[in-house]
């Protein structure tokens, strides 16, 4: 009975495997044909779609295989959730967008948190992060922005980002895995990305940042999401 149940957990487990694989594959091609076509607003929107979905099936995965710690897949899914759900906002509002990705960020940090209790190590790195990125907002001459209540949204927005950024490195440099080594560079990705996407709303005097901020962004939520999965190996 036990051998068929470890049967029963590996096959799920490929099944889970090829998943992610598949939605992966799936978000990167899409990504690269929704910015061939214009950053097309449908293609971003499925893109999107597919890493919440996978965060989604990563979670359900975590509930069915009962893991420990299930604040963090239950975390991360929402933060994966709400980046899909600010992905079509920000069409439409630049700052109901950056605030619901802002809750995504701030999902993220407790489902590091989660891993590993903040420290200060981890507030070091972010508040070294967060200073070099208040003083590019504020001092940055080829920052333009519209209304003042824009460097005030971006000002809060990296305090979150650089938080977020900051724990994902630390837990990393405190435990050496494939879940936290995963984390991080998804987190560096996203950080990068946002970045990107101040030049090319604040600056806009390059053409590339635009593919620059989506080419890293997808990448960035993918590797997360597969962090989940990564996570279930690890431990039970």
């Amino acid at each position: 009975m036990m051998f068929m149940n470890m049967n029963k957990i590996l096959n799920l487990q490929k099944i889970i495997l090829g998943l992610n694989v598949v939605f992966i594959a799936s978000v990167f091609v899409l990504n690269f044909f929704y910015q061939s076509n214009g950053f097309d607003f449908t293609l971003k929107c499925v893109c999107s779609a597919g890493f919440a979905l996978l965060g989604l099936i990563n979670l359900g995965y975590a509930r069915v295989t009962k893991q420990s710690n299930f604040r963090f897949y239950l975390a991360m899914a929402l933060g994966l959730v709400l980046a899909m759900l600010g992905d079509v906002i920000i069409g439409y509002s630049f700052i109901f967008g950056a605030a619901v990705f802002a809750l995504g960020h701030v999902c993220f940090l407790i489902a590091y948190c989660f891993l590993q209790k903040m420290n200060q190590l981890d507030c070091a790195l972010g508040g070294g992060l967060f200073l070099a990125a208040t003083a590019f907002l504020l001092f940055c001459p080829l920052l333009t922005f519209e209304a003042p209540i824009f460097k005030v949204v971006c000002i809060v927005y990296a305090l979150i980002i650089s938080s977020m950024l900051g724990k994902a490195v630390g837990n990393f440099l405190r435990e050496k895995n494939a879940v936290t080594a995963t984390i991080a560079v998804g987190s560096i990705l996203f950080f990068f990305s946002d970045l990107m996407l101040v030049f090319d709303w604040f600056i806009g005097l390059w053409d590339w940042t635009g593919n620059a901020c989506m080419g890293t962004y997808y990448p960035a939520l993918c590797l997360l999401a597969f962090s989940m999965f990564l996570c279930t190996k690890s431990k039970k």
